[in-house]
């Protein structure tokens, strides 16, 4: 059996983080990861159609907010693009004239205000929001326009059905943004060159450190150190890091103590269910949307062979289902954009190594 003093399972952003600050402390590493790349859900690939290399899992970075993200670009000297998305002109936006959207939106900057998002038990005491966002939404008696406004931007930030996600997540949001405004409308950006950039650059960093196509399937502790298996074999290691999706740990045979509410957590698992995909079209000029409860999301990009136009929508019943509605909507919403026939996108529900979005 193979000895190793640390192993790390999994290569998304935060296993590259710790296997490469764990060599540069003079620690012996070895990352392993199930997949023939890194990056987790950032993947970036390749849209043969529409001729530019496009993301298919995590792709924007708020520059004012996302500040580790925004350092280790910064370390890897990766940049932004120049380009900054116009805010979505069609589509529904909120009836400021409103009196219900003015209302719940200072209800939750109240509420957000008094959280401390920084700390680990940010949720204590908040019991009585740990409810279903539309749950929340009744009581404020919103019009169909605002309320599906409101859905939409609280869709792109949590990535599942409304009746799914706890109201205390997305208030959670709120304040680490500063508020439902600053939430809803940040400044995001794309990483030159895709989101995988970053965590190739990270990559290349651990030389021989790093396993591909190596997945775990039981991690078992001993008197004397945690045994890591999978179907390439065993390793013994003084310690393991787990940074695996969520949803991944109920389907690994984990033979180690875990407080109850690990236990629980893992579980119960997240309700992550995005679907997103590019489809290949001809535009007059950009498309910008946000609509409920298909193509959530609209915006394109354009190719060196055609235009790209991305949607996003809630994964039910399924992923292909999902984005073959949210492409109709996007046909109605923008009767100028001609699509065409090819589509590409990555169903991380179906991806046993990700199990949700």
């Amino acid at each position: 059996m193979e000895q190793i003093e640390t192993v790390v399972i999994g290569s998304g952003l935060a296993g590259l983080c710790a296997a490469r600050d764990l060599l540069k402390a003079g620690r012996q590493v070895v990352l392993v990861e199930a997949r023939d790349r890194v990056g987790g859900r950032t993947y970036s690939a390749p849209f043969e159609a529409a001729g530019l290399t496009v993301d298919l899992g995590a792709e924007w970075v708020d520059p004012d907010q996302h500040q580790a993200m925004m350092q280790e670009l910064a370390r890897y000297e990766i940049n932004l693009e120049d380009t900054v998305p116009e805010t979505p002109s069609l589509g529904l936006t909120p009836k400021t004239e409103a009196p219900s959207w003015h209302s719940v939106v200072r209800t939750c900057d109240r509420i957000a205000a008094q959280l401390n998002s920084d700390q680990p038990h940010w949720y204590e005491g908040f019991d009585q929001f740990d409810l279903p966002v539309t749950a929340f939404l009744e009581a404020h008696a919103l019009d169909i326009n605002d309320l599906s406004t409101f859905l939409a931007h609280g869709f792109a930030l949590q990535g599942a059905h409304p009746d799914d996600y706890s109201m205390l997540n997305l208030l959670h949001e709120f304040a680490s943004f500063g508020g439902v405004e600053a939430a809803f409308s940040g400044a995001e950006r794309r990483i030159a060159g895709g989101a995988q950039s970053l965590s190739i650059a990270m990559a290349k960093t651990l030389g021989s450190a790093l396993r591909l196509n190596c997945p775990v399937t039981r991690i078992a502790k001993t008197e004397r150190g945690v045994i890591v298996e999978g179907p390439a074999g065993q390793i013994f290691t003084g310690q393991v890091i787990v940074a695996l999706p969520l949803n991944v740990l109920s389907h690994l045979s984990l033979d180690v103590p875990l407080p109850a509410v690990a236990a629980r957590v893992i579980a119960e698992g997240h309700v992550g269910r995005a679907a997103k995909g590019w489809v290949a079209a001809t535009l007059t000029e950009p498309a910008e949307s946000i609509g409920w409860p298909h193509a959530v999301e609209v915006y394109s990009r354009r190719g060196s062979r055609s235009d790209a136009v991305c949607t996003f929508a809630v994964a039910e019943p399924g992923h292909n289902e999902a984005l073959t509605e949210s492409w109709r909507a996007l046909a109605t919403r923008h009767p100028d954009v001609a699509l065409h026939q090819q589509h590409l996108s990555h169903d991380w529900i179906a991806d046993p190594f990700s199990r949700g979005s």
